[in-house]
């Protein structure tokens, strides 16, 4: 069976040789560079000890340096799994996607005509240079001498000028003894409609040459010089040669400049001149060719090595684009397959970055590149106003939506825990500031308030001085407390313990700590993640909280809260509902009260927000009250004309 170069190619292309032998080997960790493709292993084909075995990815093959066995990913499947040619192609293609072509593979005509096409888009490619610097190619020449561009970057980037003929390519390629029908099979022209006489596919316009990773010339891009154009840009159409899905613009001259740059990985432009002058700027970039990132163009991608940086221009065209690839890249997020995103500032492009900023703008801005977990964030908070309940549900239902998306479980598990913690503190901190106030005078309590009741004399300044000094609350330290050393407790009221307003830094401190461990746990698996006063200050002392967590050491150890006197029994025999009861009367109500105590000053000083909170503080805790009493745990019931006076108390 024989099988066309271009074919074979393209499977080589889809797989990653480093993905096919490391199922099968393990990769030396200090002599392997992941980042860069390049790998290390023990010889499968004979015995050693020290690592000989060596897989280039981005190039696709391997070699043994003990032994001399060498070749490609479909030499090393007949090598490792004893495969004739054909059955290694057959797998390696079905791990590609790629169907087995059917009779034509052994028609050697192909290989030929393909040989045709290859001549034609190089000799276009000769064609345009030549027109470019010709007499008729003055507009062209003064459009890229307005962009920078001179006689060097037109020869090193393979620039030219489609004159603005209808068959100006197709006379000379004719001429040279090329069929009109091989000139429209190479994209060069197109057959022109309903029955009328075949046209140049590019007319008017600046040309830029398109290759193949082996950098054979397979077609062109084309910007008009026309302003009333009707696309700026135009690619050549799908071709034998030519595939927009699978191909990235200036892929083989990116893969040699990041291999001498030692960089960290591509960098992804949205078109030819962005690209351009990221090269000129010492970094390794390519772009899609008039489509949106494809999944084989982010194969192509982390073949080449390293951490590719989607950076796009700085419109919403731009910033739609981005968030397109990283919704195509997040199934396969893994430690080694990740990106970073760069946002031009707004209304430019990397091609005004460089050109106002040099080459140091250019690198600044990819070195200031977002991780995707950041990119992540920022798209699903910016999709809604977090200004009600259910906009701020759907903003945490859309993260856990994408990260249940990312394949790798460890990957998965990290996003979880990152990205939630981040969405808790972010909601949190949008809640409106809390600043305590003095308590009320005696004989203005909440049955008495009235809006718009006077201010004490002098209140002014005792407001200033007590907002300065935060205000200790000890019932409120004991809830947590209690909810740090006893499940029971965190599990039934971890709700009040976000909820509650707490000014104390130190208190507020080991509060999100605690939740964020919360969320931790809720993605741990096998329930991996304890949560207790050794876990809580080692992550306080991580996060650089020091002094929350010598607040910790200093507590006292209480198993349970204090009962009364003559009450049920509140230790290990209790049944868990008396238990809850005690600490919900003993713990959680007391720091309940605590805040509405506040709040109900702060009410009659005029603060409506307050005596909202208030409500419905209140209207919560007598249900948390009713509960105690149904257990006969509580003080006799209050009467239904009561108010919340006795929360506050």
């Amino acid at each position: 069976m024989r099988f066309s170069d271009a074919f074979l190619r393209q499977v080589r292309d889809r797989v990653s040789i480093a993905d096919y032998a490391g199922r099968r080997l393990s990769w030396h960790k200090q002599k392997s560079r992941p980042s860069a493709g390049d790998y290390w292993a023990c010889c499968p084909f004979h015995q050693e000890k020290s690592p000989s075995f060596h897989v280039l990815d981005q190039k696709g093959i391997f070699n043994c340096f003990g032994c001399g066995e060498k070749g490609d990913v479909f030499t090393l499947a007949m090598k490792l799994e004893g495969l004739s040619f054909p059955e290694a192609v057959s797998q390696m293609a079905e791990r590609a996607g790629m169907e087995m072509p059917k009779d034509d593979y052994e028609d050697r005509g192909d290989n030929d005509r393909r040989k045709r096409l290859y001549q034609i888009t190089a000799r276009t490619a000769k064609l345009y240079a030549d027109a470019l610097r010709s007499s008729g190619g003055g507009d062209a020449r003064k459009y890229l001498q307005g962009r920078g561009l001179g006689p060097d970057e037109w020869e090193r980037f393979g620039i030219g000028l489609a004159p603005d003929e209808w068959t100006w390519a197709l006379d000379k390629l004719k001429a040279e003894g090329f069929t009109q029908e091989e000139i429209v099979a190479a994209g060069v022209a197109r057959e022109g409609d309903e029955g009328k006489r075949a046209i140049d596919t590019f007319r008017g316009r600046v040309t830029f040459e398109i290759t193949d990773p082996a950098g054979k010339i397979i077609g062109f891009g084309g910007r008009a010089l026309a302003k009333d154009a009707k696309a700026k840009y135009i690619n050549s159409p799908e071709t034998a040669l030519y595939s927009k899905s699978r191909v990235l613009y200036r892929l083989k001259h990116a893969r040699e400049l990041l291999a001498r740059t030692k960089a960290d990985g591509l960098v992804v432009g949205e078109g030819y001149l962005d690209i351009i002058a990221f090269e000129r700027a010492g970094i390794a970039a390519v772009a899609p060719c008039g489509t949106a990132l494809t999944e084989d163009q982010l194969q192509l991608l982390w073949r080449s090595g390293g951490e590719p940086v989607i950076c796009l221009d700085g419109d919403s065209a731009g910033q739609r684009a981005a968030e397109r690839a990283l919704e195509l890249a997040l199934p396969h997020l893994s430690p080694a397959h990740t990106l970073r995103f760069a946002h031009a500032p707004a209304g430019q492009d990397p091609d005004d970055i460089f050109r106002s900023g040099g080459a140091d703008a250019l690198r600044d801005l990819i070195a200031n590149a977002a991780p995707a977990v950041d990119a992540l964030f920022e798209r699903e908070k910016s999709k809604r106003e977090l200004t009600t309940p259910e906009a701020r549900a759907a903003f945490q239902a859309g993260l856990k939506e994408a990260i249940g998306k990312i394949a790798d479980r460890d990957t998965q598990r990290l996003y979880f825990s990152e990205l939630m913690s981040r969405a808790n503190a972010h909601l949190r901190s949008l809640r409106p500031p809390f600043e305590p106030r003095p308590q009320a005078q005696p004989g203005h309590g909440w049955g008495r308030f009235q809006r718009g009741a006077p201010f004490i004399p002098g209140a002014t300044e005792q407001l200033k001085a007590i907002a300065a000094n935060v205000r200790l609350r000890p019932a409120a330290e004991s809830f947590l407390r209690a909810a740090i050393d006893q499940p029971d407790v965190l599990a039934r009221y971890a709700d009040w313990v976000e909820r509650l307003e707490i000014a104390d830094p130190d208190l507020e401190a080991i509060r999100e700590a605690l939740l964020e461990l919360v969320d931790e746990a809720a993605h741990a698996e096998n329930d991996a993640l304890s949560i207790d006063r050794a876990a809580l200050s080692l992550h306080l002392t991580r996060s650089g909280q020091e002094r929350a967590a010598a607040r910790i050491e200093r507590w006292k150890h209480e198993e349970k809260p204090p009962g009364r006197k003559g009450e049920p029994n509140t230790g290990p025999a209790a049944s868990p509902s008396e238990w809850l009861a005690v600490v919900t009367r003993e713990v959680v109500l007391p720091a309940i009260r605590e805040e509405l105590s506040e709040l109900q000053a702060a009410a009659a000083e005029g603060d409506d927000d307050a005596f909202v909170r208030f409500q419905g503080l209140s209207r919560e805790a007598r249900l948390i009250e009713a509960r105690a009493r149904e257990a006969k745990l509580e003080e006799p019931a209050a009467t239904e004309d009561d108010d919340a006076d006795g929360l506050v108390a």
